[in-house]
């Protein structure tokens, strides 16, 4: 089967992610496997065996977001003849599915987040966004969380799949805990507002009047440095250095407003970490507050700062957030999703 999946970027997203392996996982049953992706994109993000296919934008003078998408759109169409299957997989790509040619192409749609948050709800990509979900047939929509599949149903989509991704269990699993002096809180540090950054921020300032020596461990990069009293320590880590981190902090914290699903919970809790989270909806579905997580409600910065110093004060929470953690994580592999991917492509 030829399977296509057209990109309007593909870099280092968790989303990016989940398509290369699934992208990868269609190579290795022998399926012939293109990524179509913007010939602007530049290096590539996850590591892929499928082809990689640039596809160039139409030309244009105003840069607005609707001559953009359709600059966008229009070429990948007409890239997308000839395949048996293609998975649309942000919003904007459902267009170019949609138009993409032959009757007998199969159309997927794999949805990792309620996409209209990222759009002015004046644009067109807002209202592409908001209709894509009735433009697929059953069995044709992949969600990766359960209230995902709650707003497909109610955007007039069909009962989606649910799709729960995997994450690496080669690399995230239990380390030797690495001494450090003080206590260290640990954060992913991303700059799109949804990710809650000025709550966390906030949080810690209050944190800090409670507990001695408290460090932010701030893994990725934003913008601009954070603006806190807190010291702070930037890293860029590896896999294998994010799980010594996740296993090494004495809390790791997800303030995000809102997620699809949010796997780097999930990626602590099988190094052994002690979790935080918002309930920011994704979570959801493997968070349980005070059994493997504290969970607080989002956009509530002394909520955040009392679980933190919970946890950083009571070693029997901290012990026990830690040893619940990789039970909760171990059924969560790429094998799962990708089994039920290839599964419903291959009897569609």
């Amino acid at each position: 089967m030829r399977i296509a999946f057209p990109m309007f970027t593909f870099g280092r997203t968790g989303g990016e992610k989940i398509i290369s392996k699934l992208a990868n996982a269609a190579c290795r049953r022998g399926h012939d496997v293109t990524l179509l992706v913007p010939e602007t994109n530049g290096a590539h993000g996850w590591d892929t065996i499928a082809n990689i296919q640039k596809v160039s934008s139409l030309p244009v003078v105003r840069r607005l977001p609707l001559v953009k998408t359709l600059a966008r759109s229009f070429p990948l169409s007409m890239g997308l003849r000839g395949f048996d299957a293609i998975v649309a997989n942000y919003a904007p790509t459902c267009l170019p599915v949609k138009m993409a040619g032959g009757e007998k192409v199969k159309r997927y749609y794999l949805v990792q987040h309620d996409e209209t948050i990222f759009f002015s709800p004046l644009s067109f990509d807002y209202w592409v966004t908001r209709l894509s979900y009735a433009a697929f047939e059953e069995n044709r929509v992949f969600v990766v969380s359960k209230w995902l599949q709650d707003i497909v149903r109610r955007r007039g989509g069909p009962q989606p799949i649910l799709l729960s991704p995997g994450i690496d269990h080669a690399s995230f699993y239990p380390r030797n805990r690495t001494a450090h002096s003080g206590k260290h809180v640990m954060v992913l540090a991303r700059d799109e507002k949804w990710k809650g950054l000025r709550v966390f921020v906030d949080a810690m300032e209050s944190v800090r009047k409670e507990v001695e020596d408290v460090k932010i461990i701030a893994a990725g990069r934003t913008r601009e440095p954070l603006k806190t009293s807190c010291p702070i320590e930037y890293v860029r880590p590896s896999d294998n250095e994010l799980a010594r981190l996740y296993s090494s902090c004495d809390a790791y914290v997800l303030p995000s407003i809102i997620e699809g699903l949010g796997a780097p919970p999930l990626e602590a809790m099988a190094c052994g970490g002690a979790v935080i989270t918002t309930d920011c909806l994704g979570t959801r579905d493997f968070a349980v507050n005070e059994v493997n997580s504290l969970v607080v409600p989002p956009e509530d910065s002394a909520a955040l700062s009392q679980a933190i110093v919970r946890v950083l004060t009571d070693d029997a929470l901290s012990r026990e957030l830690r040893k619940n953690g990789p039970g909760t994580a171990a059924p969560w592999t790429y094998e799962r999703m990708e089994s039920i991917f290839l599964r419903t492509l291959e009897s569609g």
